[in-house]
């Protein structure tokens, strides 16, 4: 069984088929702080909801980049964050709650 290069656990957890992966998500510094990316995580949520067949939105990001970690701790669930763990590279992953 091949799994992403995530955690193993991560994989596990999050299974491909029933699980949404927001990626990339951003917006330019010039834009910032005025809703944009939360209309669209509320967007992609929604799509996501629409598709069926979704139990989970995994997501994980980089607290290097600015702003990141706080924008996603807001809209969701720290399901692990390596930087506890020692790892060499800080990776935060998340569980994003599906909409009705």
């Amino acid at each position: 069984h091949v799994h992403p290069p995530n955690p193993r656990w991560i994989a596990e957890r999050f299974p491909s088929g029933d699980t949404a992966q927001l990626r990339r998500v951003y917006v330019r510094a010039e834009h910032r702080r005025r809703g944009l990316a939360r209309r669209l995580v509320a967007e992609l949520l929604d799509f996501a909801a629409g598709a069926g067949g979704y139990r989970a939105v995994y997501l994980h990001t980089d607290p290097a980049v600015p702003g990141a970690e706080a924008f996603w701790r807001s809209l969701g669930k720290v399901v692990c964050d390596e930087g506890e763990e020692a790892e060499p590279v800080r990776v935060v992953h998340f569980e994003v709650p599906m909409r009705p």
